[in-house]
């Protein structure tokens, strides 16, 4: 009885790893276009920045809050001046930023209020990007910067696209 039950365990990890990694597979081979523009589900959380006048962004503007707002996401997903509506409200977000949490995740990170921030938590919704970012920028400002280990994984990424 108790091998047939490490038989089953073993076949459902077997089988678990080949899904993930034929999806995984099927995820690197799509091109930087085929996922550029239209709909996506991602998972987001919200920051803030006490002084908006004074707080940077990665590209070396100011955070953007208003008509069209700063989010922070990996460069190698959603590649720097990734233009987003989240489905359902009237926000619009330019990718602008990154930041060590978000490298390897389909999360971004949008800058908001404080007021919006403490209200927004942590939310699933459909974005639609309007306006696909530059892989080729995103390296650009990256290179330089790649002394940091989340920046070089950004970078050893953007390189196998661009």
């Amino acid at each position: 009885m108790r091998s047939i039950q490490l038989l089953r365990c073993g076949f459902l990890l077997f089988a678990g790893c080949c899904l993930q990694n034929t999806s995984h597979a099927a995820a690197t081979t799509a091109t930087a276009t085929d996922r550029s523009q239209g709909q996506r589900v991602v998972r987001t959380t919200a920051f803030t920045h006490p002084r908006y006048a004074a707080a940077k962004n990665a590209n070396g503007s100011r955070l953007r809050t208003g008509d069209l707002n700063s989010a922070a996401a990996d460069w190698s997903r959603f590649p720097l001046g990734t233009k987003f509506k989240i489905v359902g409200t009237n926000k619009t977000y330019v990718v602008d930023d990154y930041g060590p949490a978000l490298v390897g995740t389909n999360k971004i990170d949008l800058c908001m209020s404080r007021q919006e921030m403490s209200h927004w938590g942590v939310r699933k919704v459909t974005i639609d990007i309007i306006e696909p970012g530059s892989y080729d920028r995103s390296l650009a400002l990256l290179k330089p910067r790649r002394k940091v280990p989340y920046v070089r994984k950004m970078v050893k990424v953007l390189e196998e696209k661009v």
